[in-house]
């Protein structure tokens, strides 16, 4: 959780939910669309996000150079949900978003995916803002989602699962987005850790990471660099990065496999082909899908 989490709710966690607000409303053919974003963020964002003038003014004009990052943020969440599709097709009933902040699954799925347990977990003071939007959007938590509060810097992952009542014999999907990059390796790892002890066989994980700067391109290392100052100038600093090696062992080592790897390359080859409207993505983030291994 970024480091400002143990004070206040993230300030990334109202941007992501003001991006997937603004993807959808401006964006013709969007890539993921989530109709309830726009309730959910702070006034100012929703204001943004409704209006073109002032969209095209914070948007294309203030924020121009962090427009590659919305990229990402909006293909990881279609790549997760599209895994997640998958897993509930072949009966998984349990669906874990570590990290949270804004989304909208639960309010989004209700009518297709009512026998899924949802566990959002995050920090509690994300969680107030989040139970307010809820409150103000359908009145309340569905019934089938479960907040769970959790610091990843200081808690226990597994303890607070099963506490909420998270069935560690049954399996279950995970994703873990825009987080790993703001936490410290030791409290990535131990997180990855403690995914895998109530993880059952037949659990997938969907997960992004940052690379370190020698994977990044030197024509991309400008961009990189913006993004992290933007970043850490709100109090939410980028700590830890992998190599797609170093994180696929890491996950060998628990009991995961890796099935699935999008670089930034083949985010573009998925889902930019024949897009002139999205940029490319920054080149120093990808994310990739794991299985729990048969014992």
């Amino acid at each position: 959780m970024p480091e400002n989490a143990s004070r206040e709710a993230s300030t990334t966690a109202v941007l992501v939910a003001a991006v997937r607000a603004s993807h959808l409303r401006w964006v013709p053919d969007p890539i993921f669309s989530d109709e309830y974003a726009s309730a959910m963020v702070t006034p100012f964002w929703r204001l943004v996000a409704n209006n073109r003038l002032l969209n095209r003014l914070v948007v294309d004009v203030v924020l121009r150079t962090l427009k590659p990052a919305h990229t990402v943020i909006i293909v990881r969440i279609r790549y997760a949900e599209d895994r997640l599709w998958e897993a509930i097709s072949a009966g998984v009933q349990q669906y874990v978003i570590l990290g949270a902040g804004l989304d909208t699954f639960a309010l989004r799925s209700r009518g297709r995916a009512d026998r899924l347990s949802i566990y959002e977990v995050d920090h509690p003071a994300s969680q107030e803002m989040k139970r307010k939007g809820l409150e103000r959007v359908a009145g309340g938590v569905p019934s089938n989602l479960n907040l769970v509060p959790v610091d990843f810097e200081t808690d226990r992952l597994d303890d607070a699962l099963n506490a909420a009542g998270f069935d560690p014999g049954a399996p279950a999907f995970f994703s873990w987005l825009g987080v790993t990059c703001y936490l410290t390796g030791k409290a990535v790892g131990a997180t990855l850790d403690q995914i895998a002890s109530v993880s059952a066989p037949g659990s997938s994980l969907v997960v992004d990471y940052r690379y370190p700067q020698r994977l990044v391109p030197a024509a991309g290392q400008a961009l990189v660099e913006q993004l992290e100052r933007f970043v850490e100038r709100r109090g939410e600093p980028m700590r830890s990065a992998f190599s797609p090696e170093e994180f696929a062992v890491r996950m060998e080592q628990i009991g995961f496999v890796e099935t699935d790897h999008v670089s930034p390359e083949e985010q573009v080859r998925r889902y930019l082909q024949g897009r002139h409207d999205i940029p490319a993505p920054p080149p120093n983030f990808a994310f990739a899908l794991f299985r729990k291994k048969e014992r």
